[in-house]
Parts: structure tokens; sequence; C-alpha cells
């Protein structure tokens, strides 16, 4: 037994103890969870609770390590860094990607600010395309989307060919050229093709709502697939993929036209140390016993 788990003394009534915090039970934040679902909740909370001291103490260790560094390039000892060229203008292909923000409804304050933070790492993967960016659109964004990210993300409003609309992608699209990328769907995506467009659902949710852009997908009646990771990497237990993540993989395809590489470059290597790579030579019936299909945050793979 974990000391987080052990009976605190000081317990009593509907008030428990966790690493040291105090909660009542009762809170109707808690309502319906299970234990271990509230000790995941207070954990978070904790976590976020000491984010500001975190952030200011990897800002010192970077001015450090630049410092260091220019001393160490001033006495010769390193080589400074090669100049970085500027930008080319972006090139865009014939891929598009929707981000669907139709679900801030479903998710908590938190995850909002999650939402945003891969919204604006999911640009910058795509304008930062080595070859070709995909033509992104956002879709279904509310008041609430605009709110967060006009308070803690205002240049979005600068964001560079790509459009932001209020209204569904089944108004602005013709629905033959649509396909939703969900891990739920039984179709693989060998490749992006031209003159499609692949809809990401933006949702950050941990999984809590199976076969959300699914279902969705069909009552709508838009193709859906996946990314073929499974085809690729062999994951030792359910892994979840940022929005930003699935945008990354897409990009990298679109410049090597290699999945194993994307995959291999842009899924983090927390999520790869117990992972193990596929040799392409095994049979589709080996692939079939592969663990349980993984979900991003945006219920895509």
């Amino acid at each position: 037994m974990s000391t987080e788990e052990i009976p605190n003394k000081n317990e009593k009534g509907n008030i428990r103890v966790y690493c040291g915090r105090e909660y009542d039970i009762t809170d109707p934040k808690f309502a319906g969870l299970s234990k271990n679902a509230i000790k995941k909740l207070l954990k978070d909370e904790m976590w976020e609770e000491t984010r500001g001291d975190r952030t200011r103490e990897k800002r010192e260790k970077f001015k450090q390590r630049r410092k260091e560094r220019k001393r160490l390039v001033e006495e010769g000892i390193l080589e400074p860094l090669p100049k970085r060229s500027k930008s080319k203008h972006m090139t865009i292909g014939n891929v598009g990607v929707i981000l669907d923000c139709a679900f801030s409804s479903l998710m908590i304050d938190k995850e909002i600010g999650s939402l945003r933070q891969q919204l604006g790492r999911s640009y910058s993967a795509n304008v930062r395309a080595e070859k070709e960016s995909m033509k992104m659109t956002l879709t279904s964004v509310d008041d609430v989307l605009i709110k967060e990210m006009d308070a803690k993300a205002p240049s979005w409003r600068n964001w560079k060919n790509v459009e932001i609309s209020s209204e569904s992608y089944i108004e602005k699209f013709d629905k033959e050229s649509l396909v939703y990328l969900t891990a739920d769907s039984e179709n693989v995506v060998h490749e992006l093709e031209e003159g499609k467009t692949y809809i990401v659902g933006a949702i950050v949710d941990k999984n809590r709502y199976k076969n959300l852009c699914k279902n969705k997908a069909d009552e709508q009646g838009i193709k859906t697939a996946r990314l073929p990771i499974g085809d690729y990497i062999r994951l030792s237990s359910r892994k979840v993929l940022a929005i930003n993540h699935v945008l990354e993989i897409m990009v990298t395809w679109l410049d090597c036209r290699n999945w194993e590489e994307a995959f291999m470059k842009v899924i983090p290597e927390r999520k790869l140390k117990d992972c193990e790579l596929i040799n392409q030579n095994e049979s589709e019936d080996e692939e079939q016993h592969l663990p349980e299909k993984q979900e991003s945050d945006g219920d895509a793979q």
C-alpha cells in the first residue's frame, strides 16, 4: 500500500487527506467519481497550482544554460550555433485539415486551456512544414473558445492561411471530400490524399467520451479512418496523442511520405520507451492481435 493510500488519523466525517491536502468528499466536483478518479483530479489540481513555480524554474535554467553556452563559445570551447535561415513563404498543398472545435461544452476549464495550447502548437507545426502546409480550418469555434484564445493567445487573430469559422464543416465542405480521423474507425489511412480534407476532433477529454467522433461522423454520413500507428509501432499500453501531435504526424508524412519515420519523429520519447517496432513483413493475422487501438485527445489516430 502506498503512503498516499494509508488512512490518516486526522480524517473526520467527510474530510479526507491526499498527499497532505484535505478535501471534502461531498464536494459536488467529486460526484460520481471513483476513489482513483478523485485522486487523479486532486493530483491534477495540485500540479496546476504549482505550474507558475515550475515555469519560473524552467526559465531560470534556460537562462543559465544560454549564459553558460555563450561563455563556452567566447572561450572557443564550443562552436557557435548556425544562424537559422528565415522561413520561406508558406507553400499550401492540396491536402486540407479541419480542427473540429464543437466540443467546448464537454470540457472543463483546464481542458479548454490545454486545447488552446494544442491549437497553437498545431498551427505552428503546419506553418513550419518543410515542403508543404495543409489548408487549415477551425470550425464550430464558439464564444467559450474565443474568450480563452483572446485572453491567453491573442496572436491567434493573426494566424496566416487559417480560416476560423463558427460554422460547422458540414456547412462549408463537400461531404465526399471529408475524412474524420478517429482511432475507433476500422478504416486505415495509408496516405493523405490530395483533394481530401481530414477532420481532427479538437477535444481534450482524457478518453472520457468513447466513440465520440466516430459516432458523430457516422451520423453525418462522413467517412472515417485512423492513422496506421498500429501497423508500425506496438505500444505496451493505451496511449494518448495530443491534437498537435496528430497534426505534426500528418505534416511530417507530407514531407517524407513515410509513416514510420513520421511516428518516430513526432511521438514523444516518453510514450515510445516501452514500444516495439513492428516488422512490416509480419503477417496481417499477427497484426490483428495488437493491443487496443490508441486514441488521441482529439480522438484521432
